[in-house]
């Protein structure tokens, strides 16, 4: 009963709303509330508050949320698994990648290889990095693309890097430029990541070696976020290749930006856990595809 209770609190905090929560365990939004109330019941914690009629998770909430996220996904893994066997499925590809090669790049690779084994199930997430390092080292995912550095001792990795390039809206008098440099864009409004995202780090760095003024205009946590703000104009961009390759090219022009920002990421996999031979199939497969772009370490 505590796995059926602490399932239907992790469904409510992560899809929003009971309705949503009883949608996706299939099962009646009464029979949520009677679950969240004897979670609450048994553990003598107030886990939510209303406000305007919705539930709003209280910090006790967050933090069990946070401890159960990864235990509520594996045990329903396990019903999955069970289930594979049940109808003889011969084999389960569980993946989780970084958001800058989920856009058509790391879909496109999957279906690819679901194509070469058809009667295979894939588990397909996309998550931070922080995240796809936790779940590939507690085996809730088999394969990880994380961006590094790779923090789990536990982890074997094989390291990527790529180089950015400058996506400028189309209109603007840059494209007049061959490659452009942090000079030509003092003061000029810039779109980044998030001010912890390495390549923000990277780019600071440079321009203030450079005296050159930053104008953060626009922030986002996704490169394809910043791509399509450059396509309204709004400013210019540092990018990804998987994020250009998979893009219809168009509101905006690419230079290269000098010197080059770089973007690392890692293949990552458990150390001491074996990986199936499907996996390690994939592995390849994905080392193969992401080296056409990659260019070495140095």
């Amino acid at each position: 009963m505590i796995f059926r209770q602490l399932q239907a609190f992790h469904a409510v905090v992560e899809k929003g709303t009971v309705t949503a929560a009883a949608q996706s365990l299939g099962i009646s939004q009464p029979a949520i509330s009677n679950l969240l109330a004897q979670l609450q019941a048994k553990t003598n914690l107030e886990l939510f508050k209303k406000d305007r009629g919705r539930l709003v998770a209280t910090p006790e909430a967050s933090i069990l949320f946070s401890e159960i996220d990864t235990v509520v996904r594996g045990l329903s893994r396990v019903d999955h698994l069970i289930s594979n066997l049940q109808n003889e499925r011969v084999g389960s590809l569980q993946i989780a990648c970084t958001h800058a090669v989920s856009f058509g790049f790391m879909t496109g690779l999957v279906s690819e290889f679901v194509r070469d084994y058809p009667n295979i199930d894939v588990l397909y997430q996309t998550r931070y990095s922080h995240n796809i390092q936790e779940w590939v080292e507690s085996g809730l995912v088999e394969i990880g693309v994380s961006e590094t550095p790779v923090l789990k001792e536990n982890l074997v990795s094989y390291p990527l890097r790529f180089i950015c390039q400058l996506a400028i809206p189309e209109n603007s008098p840059l494209v007049e430029l061959d490659e452009i440099t942090a000079e030509d864009l003092d003061n000029v409004p810039f779109i980044e990541m998030g001010a912890d995202h390495i390549t923000s780090h990277r780019i600071r760095q440079l321009f203030l070696d450079s005296n050159a003024r930053l104008r953060i205009k626009c922030q986002s946590h996704l490169f394809r976020s910043l791509l399509e703000f450059v396509k309204t104009g709004l400013g210019v961009a540092l990018i990804d290749p998987f994020t250009l390759a998979n893009d219809d090219g168009k509101g905006y022009v690419v230079r290269p930006f000098k010197p080059s920002i770089y973007f690392d990421m890692a293949i990552i996999h458990h150390k001491t856990r074996p990986v199936s031979a499907l996996g390690l199939k994939f592995i390849e497969q994905v080392k193969a595809h992401m080296s056409v772009y990659s260019v070495p370490i140095t």
